[in-house]
């Protein structure tokens, strides 16, 4: 709904009479002129009619006239066009705007509590007062209500829109005989209609006279005063008639003498063309402000505060409207974008004041926290690995505390404890990150949990932090691994000698333009795609680089596609400008390459240009990565143990030439990098370098040129970081695989606050055929121990049974672990995984309150600070008074020209023609009974 819509009626309405052709006589010899003509045509009739009536009566002369200068009259209305019209006035309600802070610490908890469930975050307080709280019900009384969120988009995002609630669904008065317009206009109509009828009746009576004295031979001088009188009578009688018809249209004649309903034929007419003009009030719906979702739109995701910059947009945006007031929802950690004394200055001139609200705490509680434990997915049985733990502390410098790693198999809460290590840890300044390795040793194979805890000081402020866990799965097996290219490119030569060198790995190599009798550095070679599902099950992750897809059958094609979704296959495919093009670009049609297109996570061009098919390959310049906030958390793409050491190694790579150029990412599907050469832009979009997507139950990445190997010009092993974190995460359903029963699996193991998760399961039943049931449950605890169901409905992907899938929101900082039991299993067969969520540090850094900051922005723009959401409502008297009290209505006036009334032109217009024939009718009736030429 557009809250700028000036609802008219209410409004108060001036109705006036004009003469339209007066308003546009602008030039004072047009004003001479009419005035000329029309004393010149009175006095060709005044000295006409004394010259032919010099033999006749003064009052017959006097009547003749009278009638003459009547219809003259007449016809100068007629041409001066008498007009009604009505002036209203033009009401843009007053708007108060809601500005509501999402970024990532209004999801934190500011109570000292390890309750269950754990308090109530900033935002959730929010969110309890837009949607149960009278704040927005209090304000539509005085204005429009708009609420929007701001984090850390440049422009805050419209959430909900409210109408003033005295104007939403004005009162339309409709033409009934109960309605008080339509009593009032039938008592006037009444009143003037029995005064036509008296002076008709006198005219009568005068008319009766003038034909007794006519009888009775009285003088002609007398009886032609008794003419005149009759006549000026009757037309009296119809002027008043006139009157009463043109002043109350919508009272017919009828209704007027109650005989019929009020409505009259030409109301009706009227109120059918009102409806076509969509002028009708539609009946009240159900209130929009019981429709809005407040938990999912105002989700705390965002990684920055741009608390001055949202200000300041939003007054620019509203300047010079009926801006009440803003109300601002925060904690204000502004920590991006422009000063806030860029928005006060904003606000000050524009006259529109801040409210500001202030969320949280302003201390810093004294706090000691496990920030994360990190460790290998998959280790051998007596080689040492090394796990790393992260201890930060606020307000404890310099304290000396007791951090442990224990251990325990995976799956059952009796498994025995293994004490692993035990040391003493110094304290650093407030904030100071310390990380801890540990050297680990596995002896047995299976899933093992290691947990690092800290024991932590007496004043320490939340005892749910202390303990971060990591599962650790120890097989006696390698990750085997197929290379497929179309041609030995460097990509593929690099990637094939670390493999063949890396001791966790068996690699076979598939080169399509190689012969037999080459060599290569392989466990073994092969030169034909596996035919049968026991040669191409055995792999975990296939790399294909450029390869020709039309060498392969339609039996290999399926195979490949039944291996990735049912068998949870790893695929990654490296886009080239050799074989892409050639069977990218054709239409739809052939099986084979239907099939192909499916499993990759982009939409590609049809056919059309081939410029824009292919993109660019090769050029001057190296452009860098553009990563998303997809691809700067997906810890599979990190060159560094922490996002920000990464992000600093990708922000040196000098970047890639070239690209092949898709269309879209696929719906699910998540882009992790674009091209960032601004001159390839589409749409105002980037070309997609990375993506990923599930498809099934595996992996599927794409990679839009196979030039990774530059890495290797900063280091070696960044290259080999990158490829082997991407081969273990497309294969992880493979290597992490449970039960022979079912396979669990999230798209992400690390997120942060206010992400959203996607939890896909693969699950067969007792005789190992998918399972057909239309949905499963599942336990997701979350890290303050909550248990709720998370349901995970049927997806049917390629016509496949067994696929479910469903969505939860991170909203609270810790460890998330998602259970599900395979239906109908024996032993009760649990499957699990686990997605850490953490706060960014720009968030976290100072997440306390800024008392001043909200304080100055409300002193200084004219509005008011208040603490909490309890002094912002004045609950238990903590406030001056409400929030809603205090902004003052806006309302901006304007005044409408009235429009002319055509029901009156088309009356008006039907009188005077009746009138002007009926006194020239009546003129010459009296001018052939005396005689007259």
């Amino acid at each position: 709904m557009d809250l700028s819509i000036v609802l008219l009626a209410q409004a108060p309405s001036r109705t006036y009479f004009e003469l339209s052709r007066l308003q546009s006589m602008t030039e004072w010899w047009q004003w001479l002129l009419l005035l000329g003509v029309c004393l010149a045509v009175a006095a060709i009739i005044v000295v006409m009619y004394l010259y032919d009536s010099v033999e006749l009566p003064r009052g017959v002369t006097a009547t003749l006239v009278l009638l003459r200068v009547l219809a003259f009259v007449g016809l100068i209305v007629f041409f001066l066009n008498l007009e009604k019209r009505t002036e209203r006035k033009l009401v843009k309600n007053s708007r108060a705007l809601l500005l509501v802070d999402t970024s990532q610490s209004m999801g934190l908890q500011d109570t000292d509590s390890t309750s269950v469930p754990a308090a109530v975050s900033r935002i959730e307080q929010v969110v309890g007062e837009l949607s149960q709280g009278p704040l927005i019900a209090k304000l539509r009384e005085k204005h429009d209500v708009v609420a929007y969120r701001f984090d850390q988009a440049a422009k805050p995002v419209e959430v909900a829109s409210f109408p003033k609630l005295a104007a939403a669904f004005p009162p339309d008065e409709t033409v009934t005989s109960s309605s008080p317009r339509f009593g009032r206009s039938l008592r006037d109509a009444r009143i003037l209609t029995l005064l036509a009828g008296a002076i008709f009746a006198l005219s009568l009576m005068i008319g009766v006279v003038y034909l007794l004295m006519q009888g009775a031979g009285l003088g002609r001088a007398v009886s032609s005063w008794a003419l005149m009188a009759n006549i000026a009578f009757l037309l009296a009688a119809l002027v008043t008639l006139a009157i009463a018809d043109l002043r109350n249209p919508e009272v017919g004649w009828l209704a007027t003498f109650g005989i019929s309903d009020p409505a009259k034929s030409r109301v009706a007419e009227n109120k059918t063309s009102e409806d076509e003009s969509g002028d009708e009030r539609q009946p009240a719906e159900e209130d929009p402000e019981l429709r809005v979702d407040w938990k999912t739109a105002l989700l705390p995701r965002g990684v920055e505060t741009r608390l001055g910059e949202a200000v300041r947009f939003l007054v620019n945006k509203e300047r010079g409207g009926p801006v009440a007031g803003i109300v601002v929802f925060t904690d204000g950690a502004n920590n991006a974008g422009v000063e806030p004394t860029a928005a006060i200055t904003a606000a000050r001139e524009a006259a529109i004041p801040v409210y500001t609200v202030g969320l949280g705490s302003t201390e810093r509680p004294a706090n000691v926290r496990v920030v994360d434990l990190e460790a290998p997915q998959r280790v051998y049985p007596g080689d040492a690995f090394t796990l790393t733990g992260y201890l930060q502390a606020y307000e404890l410098e310099d304290r000396t505390v007791k951090v442990e790693l224990v251990s325990a198999a995976a799956g059952s809460e009796e498994a025995p404890t293994t004490f692993e290590e035990e040391r003493r840890v110094t304290l650093g300044p407030t904030g100071e990150v310390i990380p801890l390795k540990f050297e680990v040793t596995p002896s047995e194979q299976g899933r093992r949990v290691y947990k690092l805890r800290v024991l932590p000081p007496q004043q320490d402020y939340d005892k749910r932090d202390n303990e971060k866990t990591a599962t650790v799965e120890v097989v006696d097996r390698k990750n085997r691994v197929l290379l497929f290219a179309g041609g030995p490119t460097r990509e593929f030569q690099f990637l094939r000698n670390q493999l063949y060198r890396d001791r966790d790995t068996t690699v076979d190599v598939l080169l399509q333009s190689g012969v037999p009798g080459i060599s290569q550095e392989a466990n073994e070679l092969l030169f034909d795609f596996p035919a049968t599902a026991d040669e191409l099950f055995e792999y975990d992750c296939i790399v294909a680089f450029d390869p020709d897809w039309f060498e392969l059958d339609e039996l290999q094609v399926d195979l490949l596609d039944r291996w990735v979704a049912e068998k949870a296959g790893g695929l990654i495919v490296v886009a080239g400008p050799v074989y892409t093009p050639q069977w990218a670009g054709r239409p739809r049609g052939d099986q084979r390459v239907d099939t192909i297109k499916g499993l990759y996570p982009v939409v590609f061009y049809g056919q059309g240009s081939a410029t824009l098919r292919m993109g660019r390959f090769g050029g001057d310049l190296a452009w860098p990565l553009n990563f998303t906030r997809d691809g700067m958390d997906a810890e599979f793409l990190w060159l560094d143990d922490t996002s920000l050491d990464s992000e600093q190694k990708w922000s040196s790579f000098a970047g890639v030439y070239g690209y092949y150029a898709v269309k879209d990412p696929k719906p699910g599907a998540r882009v992790y990098a674009r091209f960032s050469d601004p001159d390839t832009e589409i749409d105002n979009e980037l070309p997609i370098y990375m993506a990923g997507q599930f498809y099934g139950a595996g992996r599927v990445f794409f990679q839009a040129s196979g030039e990774m190997w530059r890495l290797r010009e900063l280091d070696d092993a960044y290259f080999e970081q990158y490829y082997t974190k991407l081969i273990r995460w497309v294969s992880q359903g493979r290597l992490l695989q449970d039960s022979s029963r079912g396979l669990l699996l999230v798209d992400k193991d690390r997120c942060l606050l206010g992400d959203q998760v996607s939890v896909r399961a693969v699950l067969t039943d007792a005789q190992f055929q998918p399972l057909t049931t239309d949905e499963v449950s599942a336990i997701l605890i979350q890290p303050d121990s909550t248990r709720t169901t998370l349901i995970l409905r049927k997806l049917m992907e390629g016509g496949r049974e067994g696929m479910f899938a469903a969505q939860f929101t991170a909203l609270q900082e810790g460890d998330y672990r998602v259970e599900l039991k395979v239906p109908d299993s024996p032993e009760d067969e649990l499957l699990a995984r686990e997605v850490r969520v953490r706060v960014p540090d720009l968030e976290i850094e100072r997440p306390q309150r800024n008392d001043s900051l909200l304080k100055e922005i409300a002193d200084k723009t004219g509005g008011q600070y208040a603490v909490g959401l309890d002094a912002a409502m004045n609950r238990r008297g903590l406030g001056t008074a409400p929030i809603y009290d205090l902004i003052e209505p806006q309302d901006q006036e304007a005044y409408l020209p009235g429009t002319p009334d055509k029901r009156f032109e088309r009356l008006l217009m039907g009188w005077l023609l009746g009138l002007i024939c009926g006194v020239l009718c009546l003129e010459w009736l009296i001018r052939r009974l005396n005689k007259l030429a």
